[in-house]
């Protein structure tokens, strides 16, 4: 396989072997200032000489292939063309070719990440919190070559990242990594374990996925047999006098806020699915007589459904706040504007179990006080938007419940 590789890039004229590449026509559009193609004498007439050459670009090539950064092509195509190292003079087997790859130049790390990132498909939320993600791995590493990068630095970066503060606190929003790294962080606005996981899930699909399996610039992972251990400080379940309290202070805090209270604690909507409700999104089921709310987009397609409304919010006045809105979003506010608010109704912050009480407590009590009153669970996943599970082989029968076989999921809310 690498000699039938290595063949297409070689050739012979009169007693020296050459090496060619043709740049392609997607970096021949973007770098016009780049040659069409590379020629290099070998300076050797040994052909298994000249096979072991050439075996090294063949990863730079498969990087350069997918590159589309144009500072990393243009970095990528010297390396290419750069034969300045002694030539091998003395014949060799061409079995030993393999055993050659091992000292094949590997792109630094944010070189083979511009690579990785071509490879991938991600939507701009993914990408940008991937970057994040990256930077941070980045920082503590440093940008080395990837062949350098080794299981220890790895763990010790996660333990670096586990430190870190949450950046959409508004006291670390605009201080920059190298600062942030030398702040003693108060455990409670330190990243979560699951966060820091998600770092190694991410230099699991970098080294693995795409530097070994894809490019074949490593023949070992750093990532393998590497595991990161953390306590998952679970989110609380509120008891019922808290979830009045929050509402009863929510009173106080700006009109759309109660609203979103009462919402939030009525359906088990998460955060981002209130956020994002626009007064369409409102209507009625002739079937069941009922109202309810469409939520129309979820990271998965068990979170696209409808939602009953509680008679609390009609009685309430929910729609009529609702049709008063000036404009069709009617939660037109940050996501993280809402925390902050939420975070202002409670003096708890851990209950006597050590979880964390936040705002997506909320949605945990909606589903533990359900499934408390006994209703079916697979009502409760439609309802809250989870995937249906726990039935075997009958989940696949299993479709979308109309409105009126849910309704015992938000009618049995009291408070």
């Amino acid at each position: 396989m690498v000699q039938a590789l290595v063949q297409t890039h070689l050739y012979l004229r009169g007693d020296t072997y050459y090496f060619r590449y043709v740049l392609p026509d997607h970096v021949q559009d973007r770098c016009s200032n780049l040659p069409t193609e590379i020629k290099r004498s070998l300076r050797t007439d040994s052909y298994s000489a000249a096979l072991a050459l050439v075996s090294t670009k063949l990863p730079l090539i498969k990087l350069f292939r997918d590159c589309k950064h144009r500072p990393s092509i243009e970095n990528l195509f010297n390396e290419i063309a750069d034969f300045s190292l002694t030539p091998i003079v003395a014949s060799e087997p061409i079995d030993t070719i393999e055993a050659k790859e091992e000292q094949i130049v590997v792109p630094i790390l944010s070189e083979a990440w511009t690579g990785f990132v071509n490879w991938k498909s991600w939507t701009d939320k993914q990408g940008k919190a991937n970057q994040r993600m990256f930077d941070n791995l980045l920082f503590f590493i440093g940008d080395i070559s990837v062949n350098q990068v080794n299981k220890a630095q790895i763990r010790t970066a996660l333990v670096s990242i586990s430190a870190l503060p949450q950046r959409n606190k508004k006291n670390y929003r605009q201080l920059p990594l190298e600062q942030l790294a030398c702040l003693d962080i108060p455990e409670d606005d330190v990243v979560s374990g699951k966060y820091v996981k998600e770092h190694l899930k991410l230099c699991q699909s970098l080294f693995s996925r795409y530097l070994k399996s894809e490019v074949d610039v490593l023949s070992v992972s750093p990532t393998e047999g590497l595991i990161y251990d953390y306590q998952d400080n679970r989110y609380a379940s509120l008891n019922d006098d808290q979830v009045r309290t929050a509402l009863a202070k929510s009173q106080s805090k700006p009109d759309w806020f109660k609203w979103f209270m009462l919402l939030s604690v009525y359906s088990g909507a998460r955060r981002s699915e209130l956020v994002g409700l626009r007064k369409s999104d409102f209507k009625y089921c002739t079937d069941s007589k009922r109202y309810y709310f469409h939520i129309r987009n979820g990271k998965t397609k068990a979170a696209i459904r409808a939602v009953p409304l509680h008679h609390q919010l009609i009685d309430s006045g929910l729609l009529s706040w609702i049709d008063s809105r000036n404009s069709e979003q009617i939660f037109n506010v940050n996501a993280n504007r809402v925390t902050d608010l939420f975070n202002s109704l409670l003096d708890e912050r851990v209950n006597i179990l050590g979880e964390r009480i936040v705002l997506h407590s909320v949605r945990h009590t909606f589903i533990t006080k359900v499934r408390a009153a006994g209703i079916s669970n697979v009502l409760v996943q439609q309802v809250v938007g989870h995937e249906k599970s726990g039935a075997g082989q009958t989940d696949r029968y299993t479709h979308t419940f109309h409105l009126k076989d849910v309704l015992p999921v938000v009618d049995s809310i009291q408070y």
